[in-house]
């Protein structure tokens, strides 16, 4: 699978996941679809939309920050 094109909506409902951030890699799940991934600039250019939550059971994807696309 290519590298996935992140970008940081602003909206819940424009994302497709929901993403925490933590600095424990034993709570991550899922974070292999985004991890190695690249943001982009416009929001036509991604092709996954992610929104950042606080709370863990809200989260579709929980990934360390220093995994998170940059």
């Amino acid at each position: 699978m290519a590298s996935a094109k992140v970008f940081i909506v602003d909206q819940e409902y424009k994302a497709n996941y929901k993403v925490l951030l933590t600095d424990q890699s034993y709570k991550e799940k899922n974070a292999q679809l985004i991890a190695g991934g690249a943001l982009v600039n416009q929001e036509y250019q991604a092709n996954v939309k992610v929104f950042i939550v606080d709370q863990e059971y809200k989260a579709d994807i929980i990934i360390m920050r220093k995994n998170f696309p940059k």
